[in-house]
């Protein structure tokens, strides 16, 4: 049963990792896809599991893996690179939200870490959240840096200005709450980690 877990995740990362490929593919051939924000991402983030496990010395069970993989598809593959961010009304806000919820994740892998878990829940909840912000901030900035560098439109700041930054990281926030509130309850990470 491991092994066919084990071989499911592969074959998902090898398709996200492929069509991040294509997109590449797409960008070279057609100068008006311009997508290289998409294909940065796609190519690095199939990799999160790995990084965070090897940084903390953790193991992520095939519940939580599933979910980041399913995650990065609808964000990066769906939302840029398909343009559903434009096309789907609150379709970005709703990946911002979750994005907050899952990037809790790290905040209570650092916390397990650092031996730090025993803590009141109160603190172990605020930890989570702002290890979470902290991630939605990176990712606003690694928006900018595409804007800047690669002449894209991530942030849309032509057409709604400050606003779909802000708005994301609110909603990022909600959700950095959300998945710092989940992560104090004992049964919930119990499932989560449930192999």
């Amino acid at each position: 049963m491991k092994n066919t877990r084990r071989a499911i995740l592969l074959i998902i990362k090898a398709a996200l990792l492929l069509f991040a490929g294509a997109v590449g593919v797409k960008c070279i051939l057609d100068p008006d896809y311009s997508k290289y924000g998409g294909l940065i991402a796609g190519l690095l983030l199939p990799f999160g599991p790995e990084v965070i496990c090897r940084i903390f010395k953790c193991k992520f069970s095939f519940r939580i893996e599933l979910i980041y993989y399913i995650f990065i598809f609808v964000a990066l593959d769906m939302g840029i690179c398909m343009d559903l961010y434009k096309t789907v009304p609150y379709f970005d806000k709703t990946v911002h939200l979750c994005s907050g919820v899952l990037s809790a994740l790290v905040g209570h892998y650092m916390m397990v870490y650092f031996k730090a878990n025993k803590t009141p829940n109160i603190f172990k909840a605020f930890f989570i959240m702002f290890c979470s912000i902290s991630i939605a901030v990176a990712w606003e900035f690694f928006e900018f840096a595409c804007d800047k560098f690669l002449g894209q439109s991530m942030q849309q700041l032509v057409s709604v200005g400050v606003d779909d930054t802000m708005y994301d990281l609110l909603m990022a926030t909600i959700g950095s709450g959300i998945g710092g509130y989940l992560l104090t309850i004992p049964h919930f990470v119990e499932y989560l980690e449930e192999d």
